[in-house]
């Protein structure tokens, strides 16, 4: 069987309270998320077909064991008789929670060999349950956790011939009671090492929330929309009038993500579950350029910036957002620096950016790329989907929304 495509789900709920003025209350209704894998199956002989009508058609609610094979690895070293651990790559072992079991799998036709788990190490051993009764060499087996779960409540597939049968299965994953726990130091507070292009300086958090300075790739479009924060009340036959509730509208945007490793779709994982899908929030860059200065830029000790664009104060001098920007660097890195209002210069041709604080550094325009506000977002979604190209190589999508706590 040929797998052709392969999703996988982490999903959270929270409830949501918003009030007049748009302030939130959010409380985290799992404690931990509910995951879900979809696999592509496509059955090229006969009785691979069969297996997979007969798969959906009886299992209904049962519980059944299912290899992940978008967390499979080639074992790198000889396995002997009578050994029972396996050493993987420790940035490996993240898609291996809440899974009771292993399978070293040889190919569709003999299959595998199932090895219940004992527990792992944060160097990437992986204890099993039971020794190898052969040798295994290197290369010639491939090893995928096995975790169980249960089917969807339905499914479809396409019959292209009487013996090829395409079937999509959707399973949600039932964390497994006697599972393994992973060590602290491969939990979701920790990340994997990946090149940081922006902001490479900057601490993990900013004033106690976590500043993320993941950028999008930029392969199509970055959407956004805004919505504002009034009713508008129309008779339908008269004048109508504005209810303004409060003067900050709601901006959110959709940043796409292609990422090259297991360690960079690890560490987005782990980003989405720190917050819990839309329970917490975080400091982010809106990724676009906000701000130009005007040459040469800002000297250190400077209280104001002076910028191309003269009427930033008309339009973010009556609300509590866009106070603070993050300057990044050609050279990768960046610095936070704090809005105390807007104003124009006395030739009135400039924008005239009052700091809140003297510039601690230089801000040469020579030696700027991007300068971008930097904004309270939470995620809008409570569902993250990673779509997996390969086993190293997935997409997903983001939905970023600008709050004010």
């Amino acid at each position: 069987m040929a797998d052709v495509k392969i999703s996988e789900t982490i999903e959270f709920l929270t409830q949501l309270h918003t009030s007049w003025d748009n302030n939130e209350q959010r409380a985290a209704l799992r404690t931990r998320p509910r995951r879900r894998i979809s696999y592509e199956y496509i059955g090229t002989e006969t009785w691979q077909s069969q297996y997979l009508r007969s798969l959906v058609y009886a299992q209904q609610t049962q519980m059944f064991q299912m290899p992940l094979w978008h967390a499979t690895d080639r074992i790198g070293q000889k396995l002997y008789q009578s050994q029972a651990m396996v050493k993987l790559n420790p940035e490996n072992i993240w898609q291996w929670r809440g899974c009771s079991g292993c399978n070293f799998w040889v190919n569709d036709r003999y299959g595998g060999t199932y090895y219940p788990l004992v527990g792992f190490t944060a160097s990437g051993e992986v204890g099993l349950g039971k020794q190898f009764d052969t040798d295994m060499d290197a290369g010639t087996v491939g090893v995928m956790p096995v975790a169980w779960g249960v089917l969807s409540q339905s499914d479809s597939y396409v019959n292209m011939t009487g013996s090829i049968t395409s079937l999509n299965i959707n399973i949600e994953l039932m964390r497994e009671a006697e599972a393994p726990v992973l060590p602290t130091a491969l939990d979701q507070y920790h990340n994997e090492t990946e090149p940081v292009l922006y902001g490479k300086n900057l601490p993990a958090e900013h004033n106690g929330y976590e500043l993320f300075l993941k950028s999008p790739n930029w392969v199509n479009n970055m959407n956004a929309k805004f919505s504002r924060n009034a009713n508008r009340l129309d008779n339908q036959s008269g004048s109508f009038i504005y209810d303004l509730k409060s003067s900050a509208p709601t901006e959110t945007r959709e940043l796409e993500y292609t990422l090259f490793s297991r360690g960079e779709i690890n560490n987005l994982q782990r980003f989405f579950i720190r917050m819990k899908g839309r329970a917490h929030s975080f400091y982010a860059p809106t990724w676009l350029a906000d701000i130009e200065l005007v040459e040469p830029g800002a000297a250190a000790g400077a209280t104001a910036l002076i910028t191309k664009f003269p009427f930033y104060w008309k339009y973010y001098a009556n609300n509590n957002r866009r106070k603070k920007a993050v300057v990044f660097f050609h050279d990768g890195t960046a610095q936070i620096i704090d809005i105390a209002g807007y104003t124009t210069d006395d030739t009135g041709e400039f924008g005239k950016i009052i700091l809140d604080k003297p510039l601690a550094y230089p801000l040469p325009t020579k030696n700027i790329e991007m300068i971008s506000y930097l904004c309270r977002y939470r995620l809008d979604n409570d569902a993250m989907v990673t779509n997996y190209e390969t086993v190293n190589v997935a997409n997903t999508t983001l939905t970023l929304m600008e709050v004010n706590q």
